[in-house]
Order: C-alpha cells, then sequence, then structure tokens
C-alpha cells in the first residue's frame, strides 16, 4: 500500500472501536471483520484482516500496512508484548482525537483570517466598480466633479472590470496551486508552523510528551523507556530536553525533580507529578495533564482568534470608510451649495 497517508482522525475511531471489541471479550481479527462488514471498500481493514486471519499479530498487521505512523505501530507491539493491547489502543485513540482536534482548531484559525481576506477584497472591489460609477454619475448631472482620489479609485474599479476574466483565472490559478502546496507535508507543516508560534509549539510538546508518557507507563514500561518512546512524538526542543531528564535520572535524581529541572512541564503539572508518585497513579496523572494541556492549547488557538478578527475588522473599516469618505467629501459641497 501507499505511503502514511491515515488521518489522525480515522486512527482514533479505528483503535477505539477495536478498544471497545477487546473490552467485551471479542478478538481484534473478529472486530476487525465487524469493522470491515460496515465498510466493505475500506483498503486499510481488509488488509488488517486478510493478515490477522492468517494469524499475523496486529501490530504486524497495521505495520504491513505502510499507513500508519510509526509511533501507533510501536506501540501496539508493546502492547502485545506487555498483554494490556487493550489499554494501548484506548490510550492511542484518545491520543489521536486530541491530535484530530487541536489539528482542527489550527486549519480554523488559519482558514478564518483568509475568509475575512476575501470578503473584504469583495466588499472594495464591490464599492470600485458599483457604487463609485453610480455616484459618479448622479455627481455629474449636478454639475460636481469628484475628489481627485475618488476619481483614482474608479479608475481603478474599471481596469479591475477590464480586466475581470484575466484577474479571475490568476486569482483561481493562484489558489489552486496554493491548495496543492498546502496539501503537500512540508508546505503544510511550514505554514501551521509559522501560525502555532514558540509557546503554543510548546504546549503541544508537552500535551504529547504527557500523552505519551501516559500510554507508555499504563502499558507496562518503566521510565526510562517510556521517555525514549515519548521522543519520537515530541518536537525536537522537547526531545533534548527529554535527553536532559534521562540524564539527570542516571544521576540519581528523582522522575518527577528531573522533568522540573529541564522544564517539560509546567509547576503546577511537577507538583501533581509529585503526588501521583507516592500513590502510583503516575500514568492517569500523565493522562490528566495531557488533556490540561490540550486544552490550553485549544485555548491558546482560540486567543490568537480572537487578536486577529478585530484587526481585520478595523481594516476592513478603514478601507470601506476611505472610499466612502472619498464620496461624502464632494456630496458635503452640494448640499453645503444648495
Amino acid at each position: 500500500m501507499a505511503a502514511k497517508t491515515l488521518n489522525p482522525a480515522y486512527i482514533s475511531r479505528l483503535f477505539g472501536e477495536l478498544y471497545d471489541t477487546l473490552s467485551s471479550g471479542m478478538s481484534v481479527n473478529d472486530g476487525i471483520y465487524m469493522l470491515l462488514s460496515d465498510n466493505k471498500n475500506d483498503p486499510i481493514l481488509k488488509s488488517l484482516l486478510s493478515d490477522t486471519s492468517k494469524g499475523t499479530k496486529f501490530s504486524e498487521a497495521v505495520k504491513n500496512t505502510k499507513a500508519f505512523p510509526a509511533y501507533a505501530e510501536e506501540m501496539l507491539q508493546i502492547g502485545e508484548h506487555t498483554g494490556r493491547l487493550d489499554s494501548v489502543l484506548l490510550g492511542l485513540s484518545e491520543y489521536y482525537t486530541r491530535q484530530r482536534e487541536i489539528s482542527e482548531n489550527i486549519k480554523n484559525a488559519v482558514a478564518f483570517p483568509l475568509i475575512l481576506l476575501v470578503i473584504l477584497a469583495v466588499i472594495v472591489i464591490l464599492l470600485l466598480t458599483r457604487v463609485l460609477p453610480i455616484f459618479n454619475d448622479v455627481f455629474a448631472q449636478l454639475g460636481v466633479s469628484m475628489s481627485g482620489a475618488s476619481v483614482a479609485l474608479m479608475n481603478l474599479g474599471s481596469a479591475i472590470q477590464s480586466y475581470a476574466f484575466v484577474i479571475t483565472g490568476i486569482v483561481i490559478f493562484v489558489a489552486i496551486l496554493a491548495i496543492i502546496l498546502y496539501k503537500l507535508p512540508g508546505t503544510h507543516d511550514k505554514v501551521l508552523s509559522l501560525f502555532k508560534g514558540k509557546k503554543l509549539k510548546n504546549k503541544m510538546s508537552s500535551a504529547n510528551f504527557a500523552s505519551a508518557m501516559a500510554m507508555t507507563i499504563s502499558s507496562g514500561m518503566d521510565i526510562d523507556d517510556a521517555l525514549e518512546m515519548s521522543k519520537k512524538i515530541c518536537g525536537e526542543d522537547t526531545g533534548k530536553k527529554i535527553s536532559s531528564c534521562q540524564e539527570y535520572m542516571r544521576s540519581g535524581q528523582s522522575f518527577d525533580n528531573a522533568i522540573k529541572k529541564t522544564d517539560i512541564l509546567d509547576g503546577v503539572s511537577v507538583r501533581r507529578l509529585t503526588v501521583s508518585f507516592q500513590t502510583g497513579k503516575t500514568d492517569e496523572t500523565m493522562k490528566k495533564i495531557s488533556e490540561d494541556y490540550s486544552k490550553k492549547v485549544n485555548d491558546a488557538i482560540d486567543e490568537k482568534i480572537s487578536r486577529v478578527e478585530p484587526v481585520l475588522v478595523i481594516i476592513m473599516s478603514v478601507v470601506v470608510g476611505f472610499v466612502l469618505f472619498s464620496v461624502m467629501i464632494p456630496m458635503l459641497s452640494v448640499i453645503t451649495s444648495i
């Protein structure tokens, strides 16, 4: 099959449904068969069922599709090795659900300003091509000339009308090209990276770290191996912090102290982690910390949108106001002369 193409929504749904299957006492193979009965043309399910029906382990069947992230493949192998595949499936489902929600929020946040800009462009074009000519005719009948700014804007509107087909073609071409480029993984990631900013990236890395630690610890891995696995889904900066954390632990530091010194998590999360060590509920605490960070990420995205919206509205108001003001000046002269 093709290279990795599955989106987080599909992975989350698949693993969540298979977790329900295992929880009810059925085998993974039976679960895949049931899912395929409702999605008969799904190539991923067909491939998984073909392998598991032959006795192939689920993790190997997943790997053979070449359509899942390497992190998911490795976590499934660990789950099978430790006998906690159900816990891993649930953890992966929740992890990819959060990834999907964050990704959709970021896409919406990027799309929102673009939509406002398109609306602004449409309004300005209508003013230049439809409204100003009407005022020009009215003023001509009254024997009054429009201001230089109004005439310049109206001439711009005439030029837009004259070359409407060419301009429309260029806009459509640029839009299609932008969509194609955005679909490419490298370009897509760069665009989203520009939007995220350093603080948002750090929050997302912390959320990924806590989620990975929750899954790996609950699957039966020790802390050091869990840290090693967590590097695979965290950013480069967080990966370096995890390596430093491992060094601190090798020098005799406790896990929570090592986390505190490397600033992977904030102070409140570290204190919660310290308490969890005493109660033996580190995986549950990590899961809650991950959920809290995911909420912080979504709140940060909403905050960015709340900042962009008024700025674009102000720009729209200024542009429209300038066009209308350039028309009002000669109109005032007509009114005062009456």
